[in-house]
């Protein structure tokens, strides 16, 4: 019996579901984004997730399916968001637009503005002139309100330079890879004063052999949604709790059961080395090599 992947997020964090016939697949976006381009605190490199097809099974976490965009009413987009015990999922939220379908009348856009009182919501605001890729700043707005200079479907976001300084680029907002023209659906935003966590396109992870670990240091590899991808590394042992797979140490991934997830020895099939001990069984990771399972009791 094979195992389903399911994605959990974060630089790219996921895990194998291994109970259960969804066929959808779960993304969870990571604990430490980009921030907003007048948020006020440092930059640093945004996390990523692989978005993979979306899904709505594999944990009550998850309201409603964000790449398919399935699962909420009429005015209501799925969004991932911080959850109060921590954790992270997909909920509905009602606005006036949404980021993506850019459903506002003609001449404007739709994005995420902020107010001098603190909060950050979607509204139809003017379009910028910046193009995908160029420069932006923030827009001459209306009083008490703040957005960038992008236009429609873009948003400003900040990124680090190599000279250790930190620019504004446009970077088109996406709910699945099928949004992107090229790279992948991989970046959360994190803005101040929303819960909704948006994504913008970014580019391709890195490829990796998860058995050579053939990854840079400080990262490792770990079976992802089209193939294994380096990530950061976690530190969690065999048969630790885990949300997503890169919590768990080099050469292992974050196995989901019952709603809860465990870190698992990764194992070559069919009845290759590296093998399974005490008895545990070598399962499948879809849409991985042939060879790729995980440790299974």
């Amino acid at each position: 019996m094979s195992a389903r992947l399911v994605l959990l997020g974060g630089a790219l964090m996921l895990g194998l579901w291994v109970a259960g016939c969804d066929d959808g697949e779960t993304v969870r976006p990571p604990t430490d984004g980009g921030t907003s381009l007048d948020s006020g605190t440092d930059g640093g490199d945004s996390g990523t997730v692989d978005a993979g097809d979306g899904g709505g099974g594999g944990s009550s976490d998850f309201a409603c399916n964000v790449a398919k965009q399935e699962g909420c009413a009429a005015g209501q987009s799925c969004l991932y968001t911080d959850l109060a015990d921590g954790g992270t999922g997909s909920q509905c939220f009602a606005a006036a637009c949404d980021v993506v379908r850019q459903d506002c009348p003609s001449g404007q856009r739709c994005t995420y503005v902020g107010t001098d009182g603190g909060t950050t919501a979607r509204q139809c605001v003017a379009a910028g002139t910046a193009t995908e890729g160029a420069p932006c700043t923030l827009a001459e707005s209306p009083p008490g309100q703040t957005y960038d200079t992008c236009a429609a479907g873009l948003y400003c976001k900040d990124e680090s330079q190599d000279d250790g300084g930190t620019g504004f680029f446009c970077r088109k907002l996406c709910h699945a890879p099928s949004d992107c023209g090229s790279g992948e659906c991989n970046t959360v935003l994190r803005l101040n004063g929303t819960r909704e966590l948006p994504l913008v396109c970014g580019p391709a992870s890195a490829r990796c052999d998860p058995f050579a670990q053939d990854c840079e240091s400080p990262l490792a590899c770990y079976p992802a949604a089209n193939g294994a991808v380096c990530a950061g590394q976690g530190s969690l042992p065999e048969g630790a709790a885990c949300e997503f797979s890169n919590q768990c140490s080099q050469s292992s991934t974050c196995v989901m059961t019952g709603g809860s997830g465990t870190c698992r020895t990764l194992c070559r099939l069919p009845a290759g080395s590296p093998g399974c001990a005490n008895g545990a069984t070598c399962r499948a990771i879809n849409n991985n090599n042939g060879d790729v399972g995980a440790c299974v009791p």
